[in-house]
């Protein structure tokens, strides 16, 4: 199995969640703590989504906390079989509370995953919300490290993207963009267009432009779709088909994805098991797997060795 689109603020386990919170003296009770960070119970909306990061932001206090979690939501990953994971995070709110540089937050997060023994790479996570300038620390760490395959751009859609295209381009890094999530086609039109990015995160939206719909067939573009992110932020509607069928149906390449295991409370199996209540097929999630290895983020080289090893699996 493979995941392209995990960040690693959602995949905090819990009960790492509480004893770190007991740690920086948060004084939050459990139920207190599950319900700021969890979807679970809650009714579907994209900020309110969003609003269950915001206790992550400034929260670590140490390299060896940083280390734990990176290691923990690796092992996690490599648990539950996925063979192939692209991790994505923002050093900048890793290193918040420590003021630390984010080249040492990246070189800290990627210590910690790799102790978990699976395939993995890093994609540096750009929030809207925050403005080029506040990310700084972000572009130190993708500036001043060689650990990151691809950037990723992320937060609130209606925040204007325009203002990330000429960092972008500068860091010549492949990218992928959270579009058409929260928003309309046109925020996918934009990522293709402007950012000339050829993997987007959700995407869902894009259904709204028949013409944008048959575009992205044509030219290929990947889709990282994550079924359950997507009901509960709204995404897609309860009582109506989920849109990823329909993406399917439309004949665009996707992949299935956690988004926020922790946050979402998922897994990749259980993502699976829900594209399947879809109507999706052993074949497609085949092809999905297939879509999620020639998009991934390697060198030729690796992509090579990782199309081999699922072939072996067949």
């Amino acid at each position: 199995m493979i995941d392209l689109h995990r960040h690693l603020e959602g995949s905090v386990r819990f009960e790492t969640l509480v004893e770190l919170a007991r740690d920086v003296k948060l004084g939050l009770s459990r139920t207190e703590l599950r319900r700021r960070t969890s979807m679970k119970g809650e009714k579907p909306g994209f900020l309110r989504f969003m609003s269950k990061f915001q206790l992550y932001r400034g929260l670590y206090p140490s390299r060896d906390w940083i280390e734990r979690v990176a290691f923990e939501a690796a092992e996690d990953a490599k648990n539950e079989g996925i063979t192939y994971l692209e991790l994505r995070f923002s050093p900048t709110h890793f290193g918040r509370r420590m003021n630390a540089a984010g080249e040492d937050v990246a070189a800290w997060v990627a210590r910690g995953a790799r102790r978990a023994g699976i395939e993995i790479t890093f994609i540096a996570t750009y929030g809207r919300d925050f403005g080029v300038k506040g990310n700084e620390p972000t572009t130190r760490a993708v500036r001043g490290t060689t650990l990151f395959s691809g950037l990723d751009l992320a937060g609130t859609e209606s925040v204007p993207a325009a203002p990330f295209i000429p960092l972008f381009r500068k860091l010549k890094l492949p990218v992928t963009i959270h579009a058409g999530e929260a928003r309309g086609a046109g925020n996918v039109r934009e990522a293709m267009d402007r950012f000339g990015a050829k993997r987007i995160g959700h995407g869902v939206r894009i259904l709204g432009d028949r013409d944008l719909v048959r575009r992205a067939v044509r030219e290929g573009v990947v889709f990282e779709t994550c079924p359950t992110s997507e009901i509960q932020t709204g995404a897609a509607k309860p009582g109506r088909r989920h849109p990823i069928a329909v993406m399917k149906d439309a004949g665009l390449k996707l992949t299935i994805n956690t988004d926020d295991p922790s946050v979402c409370r998922t897994s990749l199996r259980a993502e699976l098991g829900a594209a399947k209540k879809m109507g999706f097929t052993e074949g497609d999630l085949r092809r999905a797997l297939l879509h999620s290895a020639l998009a991934a983020f390697l060198p030729e080289s690796r992509r090579r060795k990782l199309l081999a090893r699922l072939a072996a699996v067949e």
